[in-house]
């Protein structure tokens, strides 16, 4: 049978009110009291509903993340700093994936909702107007990570400067002596990812004074096959290209572009250089290890979170709705090779 309040109540010869109060405003109560309590607690085997707890308290110590694809790498290593940070601050973190739908994406707001967390995680799919009413009705913070909203309510974001983090690639593979550079781009109508990564790489080879040339960009959607199959398009021009480069947008996608070389026979570096975007632990598990670039997505996590906990924490504080932009760096492994000045 379960163990109700009423029953610790009785056992420890308090009333329910004061189990309340130690479950949820301990401050309030006395050491002895708390002690008998606690005492009855353990004896019974009592374990409170952190929702039922949060009704009466107003919080449950839970937070809500809401993802758009667990299947994607990058979102492991984001959960470990949310995970973490929320654990140290004795929270619990409820997670919801979207599976890359709109309106799976509302339905996660509402169901996080629903659960009581006091407060939300949101990652990687643009806030549109679309949100808006939705937002509107939640009345708990929200907290952007490696995404920004283009809707009417402010929300606080923590990202890279993608443009200039392809930029730098580009700079990158230019100062390793690569003039013809292709790149394996995310989708232009992503306005989060492949819209500005692609702009970057195109200031970056206007920086170097390198014609953009239309037979040296693919389109793919971040994953391995997607790089995989875009690389065999790039492959088919390359009598006319001549490639000595391939930047690819996520490092899933320049992963499948050295298998598609691998396959080809074609060896990387030696043949074509490959150069990714995200640094995950994968990019130093192929052979050969991954040259990319680094967006710190753990701490973009830790920094998310320890902001929304201060939101949770002062709920009248006014919200900033800026974008924190988080330092990239370029991580050097042994995908790019060097090419002579005078070849």
């Amino acid at each position: 049978m379960k163990v109700t309040i009423r029953d610790v109540a009785n056992h420890a010869g308090v009333s329910p009110a004061t189990v309340s109060r130690v479950l949820n405003t301990p401050e309030l109560v006395s050491e002895e009291t708390k002690q008998v309590v606690q005492e009855a607690i353990a004896a019974l085997g009592f374990s409170p509903n952190a929702i039922a707890r949060g009704l009466s308290a107003q919080k449950t110590d839970t937070l809500g993340l809401l993802v758009h694809g667990l299947s994607d790498m990058f979102f492991s290593e984001l959960y470990v700093g949310i995970e973490e940070v929320a654990r140290n601050n004795g929270m619990k973190v409820l997670l919801f994936d979207s599976h890359h739908g709109l309106d799976r994406a509302q339905d996660g707001f509402t169901f996080l909702k629903q659960h009581q967390v006091d407060g939300i995680i949101f990652t990687s799919r643009p806030v549109t107007v679309d949100y808006d009413p939705i937002l509107s009705r939640l009345g708990i913070p929200v907290v952007l990570t490696l995404t920004q909203s283009y809707g009417k309510f402010p929300l606080t974001a923590f990202k890279v400067d993608d443009v200039r983090a392809c930029f730098d690639a580009v700079s990158y593979l230019v100062s390793r002596g690569h003039r013809r550079i292709g790149m394996i781009s995310g989708p232009l109508d992503d306005i989060i990812a492949g819209a500005p990564r692609f702009e970057g790489y195109k200031k970056g080879l206007q920086h170097a004074s390198i014609p953009f040339c239309e037979d040296w960009k693919e389109f793919g959607n971040y994953r391995f096959e997607h790089g995989y199959l875009a690389m065999s398009r790039l492959l088919e021009k390359q009598e006319q290209n001549q490639l000595t480069a391939v930047f690819a947008a996520s490092d899933t996608m320049a992963i499948g572009a050295m298998r598609c070389l691998y396959d080809r026979g074609l060896r990387v570096p030696d043949d074509i250089s490959v150069m990714g975007f995200d640094n995950l632990r994968i990019a130093q598990m192929v052979t050969p290890t991954l040259t990319t670039v680094a967006q710190p997505i753990k701490q973009i996590g830790e920094l998310a979170i320890e902001y929304l906990l201060q939101a949770i924490q002062n709920q009248n504080a006014q919200i900033d709705g800026g974008i924190h932009y988080l330092p990239h760096r370029i991580v050097e492994r042994e995908s790019v090779r060097m090419i002579p000045v005078n070849t």
